[in-house]
């Protein structure tokens, strides 16, 4: 998954602003990400985006899922719209979090501790480091919020990786 680096601010609002159609097949192509140490193992994905009927090296999202085997933590699952190599709006799911807002002073989140699900976003001080709330809802809906807010049209249905790695090729 790419990393959070920095553009400049109005560069960040820009791409996300700009329609953008997805490129992919027709679902989620994960590739499977073996567990180490003890860790489960997780899946990923990359999709490119075109922009005027042009694919656009650059842009592209990164799709993220690690079941949880704990009782009552939901898996761990990132979507996220990258452009120009940085990540510029990015939703996570995953329980607790331990994300603080430490920019974007005078927003209603600044300095707070924005439960899971969040969305990542742009704010004038810095392209990574703020996240606003969101409503807990099936994993389908806050992927179609993500594309909703990324302005990403012609994504597929969110299906979650097959749990046997033999159907992975099926897909």
């Amino acid at each position: 998954m790419a990393k959070a680096g920095q553009i400049p601010y109005s560069d960040a609002m820009s791409a996300i602003a700009l329609p953008k159609v997805w490129q992919g097949s027709l679902g989620i192509r994960w590739q499977f990400r073996a567990g180490g140490s003890g860790s489960p193992e997780s899946h990923s994905a990359r999709t490119t985006l075109s922009i005027n009927g042009v694919t656009q090296e650059g842009f592209f999202v990164d799709v993220f899922h690690k079941e949880s085997f704990l009782p009552h933590v939901p898996d761990k699952v990132a979507f996220a719209l990258v452009a120009f190599g940085a990540r510029v709006l990015c939703l996570d799911e995953n329980g607790v979090s331990n994300h603080v807002n430490m920019v974007g002073k005078g927003l209603p989140h600044y300095g707070l501790r924005p439960d899971h699900p969040h969305l990542h976003i742009p704010v004038p001080e810095s392209c990574s480091g703020y996240a606003e709330p969101v409503d807990r809802a099936d994993l389908a809906i806050l992927w179609r919020y993500f594309l909703e807010r990324a302005n990403i049209s012609g994504g597929p249905e969110f299906r979650l990786p097959p749990k046997d790695e033999q159907q992975m090729g099926l897909l």
